[in-house]
């Protein structure tokens, strides 16, 4: 987050309309947000200093739909579930009324932001209601969205990232999405990071389109496709 050549702390410079930082204690998620970008802010590097966790979710975002604002910013959080993006769905007043319409009322009534993102959380969160199998889910969620944009010009990126503090999973959809894991650890990047992870951990893996990336809770990992 802090010392890479493009760590999220150097990426902020381009994504600069704050950061969120999300992790475990006891179980139970944390998510600390700023509207500040990374690279000025003094929380972000004591954060990400301090925290230690098995499980930790880091965003810096670049905003595209919906205000700079306390609710806009990732990572989202309902129940266990962190949620992230990186991306954008492009003709969003035609696409939002079509994708709110497949999100549980439930749902749709505690979303609080602006966001494309924030909807298709809630979008997988619905999905995840029908089957115990969150990476089905999440990709039953991006052939959700997708299937709005069928006919569109520009297809929307939708590459995800979602945890419960026990299962991390990931999709490349749209922008890139990058791998690192000896068995001891999993590392996943969006945006390339430029090296290796710190430690003599392994190089970043580019992971193709379409990929959907499984961790469950001992750190196996499964690559399918979407």
């Amino acid at each position: 987050m802090l010392h890479s050549a493009n760590s999220l702390r150097q990426q902020s410079r381009e994504h600069p309309d704050g950061w969120g930082l999300g992790w475990y204690e006891g179980g139970a998620p944390r998510v600390v947000r700023s509207l500040s970008p990374a690279h000025g802010d003094r929380d972000f590097e004591k954060l990400s200093q301090f925290v230690q966790a098995l499980t930790v979710v880091a965003h810096v975002r670049k905003a595209s739909i919906g205000r700079v604002a306390p609710e806009n910013t990732h990572p989202f959080q309902r129940g266990p579930w962190l949620f992230a993006h990186n991306g954008t769905l492009p003709e969003w007043d035609r696409a939002r009324p079509l994708l709110e319409a497949q999100i549980a009322p439930a749902l749709l009534e505690q979303i609080r932001g602006e966001t494309d993102s924030e909807r298709c959380f809630h979008l997988f969160l619905t999905w995840l209601r029908q089957t115990t199998d969150a990476a089905a889910a999440l990709a039953e969620a991006v052939k959700a969205v997708r299937a709005i944009y069928r006919d569109a010009k520009e297809p929307p990126s939708t590459t995800f990232l979602a945890t419960d503090g026990h299962t991390m999973l990931a999709c490349r959809s749209g922008r890139t999405l990058h791998l690192s894991t000896d068995g001891s650890y999993v590392a996943l990047a969006s945006e390339d990071p430029g090296e290796p992870p710190p430690g003599g951990r392994r190089k970043w893996e580019l992971l193709p389109e379409n990929a959907l990336v499984s961790v469950d809770a001992d750190l196996r990992v499964r690559v399918t496709t979407l």
